[in-house]
């Protein structure tokens, strides 16, 4: 049957072909390859029907017109489409691989710097999931170990939630890298202030200052100990903005005093750094922070609005929702 339905529908079609190869073109000419060019169609498309797996036959309507309105407007091109690429696909599909995962070698953590920095797929949100959910000790020492490699606003959050861990050796080993960190910056403390005595430089009392505000923007202080830091990175920036007022000081000495919840007293300071050559975005947040603790919500949106539009940043979805 299916045999027969394609010599059928080879012989119409054939013979399609040999009257349009002709020149004598009539009315009966135009019928008659209208008629022949359906039945070669019709039995094409009922041959390729029961070539059909049985799960794409029925219900037998649909796969029989798709079939036949395919092959009957391109003609030939259709007929040994539909026969060749539709049914091999159908018969003959991609094989389907039943592993659906692939098995692969446990990746070692990296202790040193540059394996962490350069080669290692572990950042520091991995690292930090090692700390939470790994149930092996030695694994979360190793996490530790790595943390040490990274830059220090990154490494503090993550050494203090290690303190928080359940090994002590795990504890003992944030705790020693904590106390590495406080070390070198009050060793820094230390030299600088040896150095200011000698020379009053107001550059030096900017470095002093900047050694006390990174204790407390790190998070290492806290409670009163941050509460003397802050106002001891105050003292030495006043001392540097009396000498020698300058951008970069006037801004730090900004956010002291906003640390402080001195707002109002910041303001000043935060205009003269945004009047002086800082970029917008490096000061206008504080300036939006500051009017929004003084309730001045008006001023927080002409502030917002000096920040540049770049997709993707916090600061421009901040913009985003105020204005």
């Amino acid at each position: 049957m299916k045999t027969w339905l394609f010599i059928q529908a080879t012989t119409f079609e054939a013979y399609c072909i040999y009257l349009l190869s002709g020149n004598d073109w009539v009315a009966s000419t135009w019928s008659t390859l209208a008629a022949a060019h359906t039945i070669a169609c019709l039995s094409c498309a009922a041959a390729n029907w029961l070539l059909l797996p049985k799960t794409y036959r029925y219900p037998s309507a649909g796969p029989l017109i798709f079939l036949f309105s395919f092959q009957f407007l391109l003609p030939v091109v259709g007929m040994i489409g539909s026969s060749c690429a539709l049914l091999l696909g159908l018969h003959f599909p991609k094989k389907q691989h039943h592993s659906h995962w692939q098995s692969s070698e446990p990746l070692q953590l990296p202790q040193s710097p540059g394996d962490l920095l350069t080669r290692s797929p572990f950042g520091s949100g991995a690292l930090r999931d090692i700390l939470v959910h790994s149930d092996d000790p030695g694994q979360r020492s190793l996490a530790v170990s790595a943390i040490c490699h990274l830059p220090r606003q990154q490494s503090v959050p993550l050494l203090q939630l290690a303190l928080k861990d359940l090994s002590d050796d795990v504890r003992l080993l944030a705790y020693a890298a904590l106390e590495g960190i406080e070390t070198q910056i009050n060793e820094l403390i230390s030299s600088h202030k040896k150095m200011y005595k000698q020379d009053h430089q107001p550059e030096t009392a900017f470095d002093i200052a900047q050694q006390y505000w990174e204790l407390c923007y790190l998070g290492i202080a806290e409670g009163i100990l941050r509460k003397h830091y802050l106002e001891q990175a105050e003292h030495y920036l006043n001392l540097s903005v009396r000498h020698q007022q300058q951008a970069s000081n006037s801004l730090l000495l900004g956010r002291v005093l906003l640390a402080q919840q001195r707002a109002e007293e910041a303001v000043p300071y935060l205009t003269y750094a945004f009047e002086h050559g800082l970029r917008a975005k490096q000061v206008v947040p504080y300036l939006a922070e500051a009017a929004y603790r003084a309730h001045d919500y008006q001023k927080v949106r002409e502030y917002i609005a000096f920040l540049p539009n770049q997709k993707g940043e916090s600061v421009s979805q901040i913009k985003e929702h105020w204005l």
